[in-house]
């Protein structure tokens, strides 16, 4: 048997060569989608955790709220009370009054029957004489 000769690559066609560039290829394309994972995982672990915050924030949001709501109503009501309460010149008013009236000079009921008493036996003494 008669064996043909190689015959060199008419267009310059190389297996080896395109095995080469395929392989080269290949890890090429394996590392890329490696990245590609680390990439995606570490999004949506970040993605999770800005939700995470997300709900944290908008809880807080909603308790500031309350909290607003019921310093509102505090302020309402504290308010209302201090509308209620007298005026500066109502005190002045009664000031002048009690300072007019010297509440120190008023006699106590017990004060006045003793004088009463003292005065009756005074003129009974007198009346005696």
């Amino acid at each position: 048997m008669a064996t043909l000769p190689e015959l060199p690559p008419a267009s310059g066609f190389d297996s080896g060569k395109l095995y080469v560039w395929v392989k080269g290829l290949e890890s090429k394309v394996n590392n890329l989608l490696r990245e590609v994972d680390v990439l995606k995982n570490d999004f949506i672990k970040r993605a999770n955790q800005l939700n995470k915050d997300f709900k944290t924030l908008s809880d807080d949001q909603v308790d500031i709220r309350h909290e607003q709501e019921k310093m509102n109503q505090k302020m309402a009501l504290i308010i209302n009370e201090l509308k209620q309460t007298a005026g500066v010149e109502e005190v002045m008013t009664l000031k002048k009054y009690v300072e007019f009236w010297n509440p120190l000079n008023f006699v106590t009921q017990r004060d006045l029957e003793k004088a009463i008493e003292s005065k009756l036996e005074e003129m009974k003494k007198k009346r005696a004489n």
